[in-house]
């Protein structure tokens, strides 16, 4: 890895870190690369790796497929990018309105925008002034939301009522401590935080299935609870779908599950890596942002029309419902193979996923909150990961991640993966 070494010496020089975002350090350096293809990635020193992370999700056909990149083209608008609203944001928003179930839409860029469009929606709508999150959950970087993102267990408090903690330096402490933080899947600790705090809360944000830890669905019930709960406390629902949505079903998680929220905010694979983020919700929430409303809804590249082109071109190849079939396929025979290797070497561990999403576990108890996920066997998953590093598969080192599949994993790539996993598996025997 001398080329990338080379790199990162240069970089380092010119960016903090040689990265554009921290969750691309790994030790003993970062890898820069320089050309990927369907589920492969190739490094600057040409090594070949099977691309298990994705475009962090985003990647939903795979590198350069060419049925999407035949699409995008052919929606490519003439001599348009952005500030100017076209046909195409309307042909998208329809579409998109057809798959999931809301009123309305609006198109933003990231994630991280689309949760802060959702807070001060949330906001104006109710009159309160403060929001809800999960314990360990990441719902963007700003002071709000990047609470007990991953937090110390050590210094999160009890279960039954955790301690908002900043996921990282340079936030306001003060909006730290006003937002709420309530435990994913224990529904009687969150009842009763919410009950306690409704009087100041506009909203909860949640992942409906939490991914950023790896992969934890919800209770059957807790979302169905929850649902009934803010409807009962005049709290805002909101479901944050960056990672669920298009790849649990068309309709994202909340037709999965059956329940549906206030407000939803889409991302990644809603337009196979180019840059493009969601805020869709009830046609009484969303017109409060309306021109002319109680609260602004603005941005430059908000609806940029080459993203556009790349969500059309998504929409069109997943209408039928064939590929997300086939991922769902895909995604549960990884899990069969490495759940009964993981038998067949005495290992106690457990994939979990689904659309494409799969993450391992190392534990002897089952994984569904946080703190279970942050409590499993560490050195064994690093062991595991990096012995899947060294058999050239791009992995996340990180126990509390996610990892990913595209539709072009099928075939040859799935099978060379199942064998590499089995002999990393293997060698932890």
């Amino acid at each position: 890895m001398q080329k990338s070494l080379e790199l990162y010496n240069r970089a380092k020089r010119v960016i903090p870190g040689g990265v554009h975002s921290n969750s691309r350090a790994r030790a003993p350096h970062p890898l820069y690369f320089t050309k990927a293809k369907g589920p492969y990635i190739t490094d600057v020193d040409g090594n070949e790796y099977i691309d298990l992370i994705m475009g962090n999700g985003s990647i939903i056909f795979g590198h350069n497929y060419e049925p999407f990149v035949e699409l995008f083209n052919k929606y490519l608008p003439d001599g348009l990018v952005t500030g100017s609203e076209t046909e195409l944001s309307i042909d998208v928003s329809e579409k998109f309105l057809q798959f999931v179930d809301h009123d309305q839409v609006r198109f933003t860029n990231t994630g991280t925008e689309a949760i802060t469009h959702v807070i001060q929606m949330a906001r104006a709508y109710t009159g309160k002034n403060d929001i809800a999150v999960c314990e360990g959950a990441y719902n963007g970087w700003t002071d709000h939301v990047f609470v007990s993102a991953w937090p110390d267990l050590t210094k999160a408090g009890e279960e039954h009522n955790p301690i908002p903690l900043p996921g990282t330096g340079g936030l306001d402490p003060k909006v730290v401590e006003s937002t709420v933080v309530i435990p994913f899947n224990k529904w009687e600790e969150t009842e009763n935080i919410l009950r306690r705090e409704a009087h100041r809360l506009a909203c909860v944000i949640l992942e409906p299935v939490m991914i950023d830890v790896g992969f934890i669905e919800p209770d059957p019930e807790y979302l169905k609870n929850l649902r009934a709960l803010c409807d009962e406390l005049d709290i805002l629902l909101v479901f944050d779908e960056l990672l669920t949505g298009f790849r649990l079903s068309l309709g994202g998680a909340q037709q999965y599950f059956g329940v549906k929220p206030d407000l939803s905010t889409f991302g990644k694979a809603i337009a196979n890596g180019y840059v493009l983020a969601a805020v869709a919700g009830k046609r009484e929430v969303m017109e409060v942002a309306a021109p002319g409303g109680k609260t602004g809804f603005v941005g430059t590249y908000n609806g940029h029309q080459v993203s556009l082109a790349a969500a059309k071109a998504v929409f069109e190849l997943l209408e039928d419902g064939t590929i997300l079939e086939e991922l769902h396929e895909m995604t549960e025979q990884l899990i069969n193979e490495f759940n009964n290797s993981c038998s067949r070497y005495g290992i106690n561990g457990v994939m979990k996923g689904r659309g494409g999403h799969v993450h391992w576990y190392f534990s002897e108890t089952p994984v569904e909150t946080y703190r279970q996920a942050a409590s499993t066997d560490h050195e064994t998953f690093a062991k595991f990961s990096g012995k899947l590093f060294e058999l050239n598969c791009l992995v996340s080192g990180k126990t509390l991640s996610h990892h990913k599949l595209s539709y072009s994993h099928k075939g040859e790539a799935l099978e060379k993966l199942v064998e590499r996993i089995d002999t990393a598996l293997k060698s932890l025997k």
